[in-house]
């Protein structure tokens, strides 16, 4: 079998950098007072998702954050981006400022049935010990979500753990291709997805064609995986099952990426927002403890984002049968899916 090259740019080692001060661009503090006005102002008078471009024009900030697209798209795929007024602004305009620049880069998408274009990522699992990954406290192991950028801004840091750990999806894959490449044949094969509940009303929960983990499409290495989806399809399904060498794929895949030199790990501290390529970052999450009092507990807000223009890859890579990025919404729907086997 003949394996895709890496895209030279995005095949990196956490071990390259030596601290955040290496990934991050420092939002120019001139630039974002001046902004500040139209913030608040538009956040006052608008509902967030129908807050536009044309509302809030960037002015001197547009050159920064077309150096935030350029290397999202064409160079190493992530970036922190650090210097968000969030103690200048109430919650409502630390929303729209986000949002303004997350604009600039894509077009915000679902990221859930509850149809929310800017998540909350919260523990809520004391209230709903079913609920999605992304709102409990557990270990995440690294993964892709189904847009083409994703972006989180930390508003509260947990009290421990919550460690950050970006990889590059390309540089995991030339470690099993020089070590496994017997293995790496599976992830180009790939697995069917459990649908974990989201699917649209008349689809079944199980995609019906294999996602591949690794694909190649007009020159480009594409990389979308999240382990748990395929391990619950497998224990649901029997037509789905994986075997030992599925297994052993996956677990090298985890491994490697969370290796110290492969990883990059951080910590988001109050006013920082991690952004990534989902096609060609892997991102994981340790797990974490977080703070009793309720108004400093963990809070990031997330966006998914579409590409202008969408990055292209092959059909086998959309989840859900509609048409992607994101997930459909669902009237009255929550995400989250009882499942019998254990993903902590």
């Amino acid at each position: 079998m003949t394996f895709a090259d890496p895209h030279p740019p995005a095949l990196w080692r956490g071990s390259d950098f030596q601290s955040k001060d290496d990934v991050a661009i420092d939002l120019d503090p001139s630039a974002v007072a001046e902004l500040l006005p139209d913030v608040r102002r538009v956040a006052a008078e608008k509902d967030l998702v129908e807050i536009t471009p044309n509302d809030l024009p960037l002015g001197p900030l547009t050159d920064q954050m077309t150096n935030v697209l350029d290397i999202l798209r064409d160079g190493r795929g992530f970036l922190i981006l650090r210097g968000f007024p969030v103690d200048d602004l109430n919650q409502a305009e630390i929303e729209a400022f986000y949002w303004a620049l997350m604009l600039h880069i894509g077009i915000p998408v679902s990221q859930s049935v509850m149809g929310d274009r800017l998540g909350h990522v919260k523990d809520v699992s004391g209230k709903d010990s079913n609920a999605r990954a992304y709102r409990n406290s557990n270990e995440l192991t690294p993964h892709s979500d189904p847009a083409d950028y994703l972006a989180f801004l930390c508003l509260h840091p947990a009290k421990s753990g919550g460690e950050s750990v970006f990889a590059s999806s390309h540089m995991v894959h030339e470690e099993i291709r020089r070590t496994r490449p017997d293995l790496l044949e599976r992830l180009y094969r790939g697995y069917r997805w459990h649908r974990f509940g989201e699917q649209p009303v008349g689809y079944d929960p199980i995609t019906p064609h294999r996602v591949p983990v690794y694909s190649e499409h007009e020159g480009r290495l594409s990389c979308r995986v999240v382990r748990q989806y395929i391990e619950i399809a497998a224990d649901e399904d029997a037509d789905c099952a994986i075997d030992a060498s599925d297994t052993e794929a996956l677990d090298l895949f985890d491994a490697i990426a969370v290796q110290p030199d492969v990883g990059f790990w951080f910590t988001l501290a109050r006013g920082e927002a991690v952004i990534a390529n989902n096609f060609t970052v892997l991102h994981a999450r340790t797990a974490f403890e977080d703070h009793d009092d309720p108004a400093v507990k963990r809070h990031l807000l997330r966006t998914w984002l579409e590409g202008r223009p969408p990055r292209p890859v092959v059909p086998e890579v959309f989840i859900y049968g509609v048409g992607e990025p994101g997930i459909p919404p669902r009237a009255g729907s929550v995400p989250f899916y009882r499942n019998n086997i254990d993903l902590n």
